[in-house]
């Protein structure tokens, strides 16, 4: 006697396993307010919104990863504001090199001009291409090599951070007061990133005039060798915007 039960019984919970509901939601409410569109149009906007949705997640992973990676928030906020002829050509100048082996590119110029925004562009580029990416302002690796005196970590360890990603981001150079442990410490981790093809960008706010002799003749002829000094001497951006 057939009770009323069928042979293959599902249970709801196994039926459900392997499907997106957030996209099965927006489906069904789609078709409750239909308003005559046609099952392909409908199947468009629901692709078009996932695509849209996707776009948003990857933008939000990506700049989680930048952030975990020492690049600031604010640079990150101004990917898309701060722009301008002369902004643009350093960019084009600075991107031709990044991808060149061992090249160092200095961002040297007045307050404001986009030189942290400039290399994060650059940063973000080169982790879309599944490069490993660090920022850091030079007077906390410095600091940091300091604190292995008193035994807080390795020397070695301290070098192998900042030695091991593709592009590292040398940030407020000229904060670092040059003396005997500072200015040999940031040569050698420059000239090893030098010699193993990894790019490194410096970024200072030094007088033209004095530029070279604070990187030191060493700095100075790999980045003849193999790099560029780009002045950014245009208007500041924080000048023009609290202008307006």
């Amino acid at each position: 006697m057939n009770s009323g039960k069928t042979d293959n019984t599902m249970d709801a919970r196994k039926a459900l396993q392997g499907i997106d509901l957030e996209n099965l939601i927006s489906t069904m409410e789609a078709l409750a307010t239909d308003d005559g569109k046609s099952i392909e149009e409908l199947e468009a906007e629901a692709l078009a919104a996932e695509k849209q949705r996707e776009e948003e997640r990857r933008a939000t992973y990506e700049r989680l990863g930048l952030i975990d990676r020492g690049f600031p928030r604010r640079a990150l906020d101004c990917l898309n504001e701060v722009t301008g002829e002369p902004w643009n050509k350093a960019l084009r100048e600075a991107y031709r090199l990044v991808l060149i082996p061992g090249s160092i590119i200095v961002l040297n110029g007045r307050y404001g001009t986009g030189k942290t925004v400039l290399s994060t562009f650059l940063a973000r580029t080169m982790y879309r291409l599944k490069k490993r990416v660090l920022y850091t302002k030079a007077y906390d690796y410095t600091m940091a090599l300091r604190e292995t005196f008193n035994g807080k970590g390795s020397e070695s360890s301290i070098m192998a951070r900042y030695k091991a990603p593709y592009l590292l981001v040398l940030d407020e150079y000229h904060e670092v007061k040059d003396t005997d442990f500072t200015g040999p410490a940031l040569e050698r981790l420059i000239d090893y990133r030098h010699q193993n093809g990894k790019p490194t960008i410096i970024i200072a706010n030094y007088s033209p005039a004095v530029l070279e002799d604070r990187l030191g003749p060493a700095i100075v002829s790999r980045i003849h060798l193999c790099g560029t000094i780009i002045t950014c001497d245009w208007q500041s951006y924080r000048e023009r915007n609290t202008s307006k």
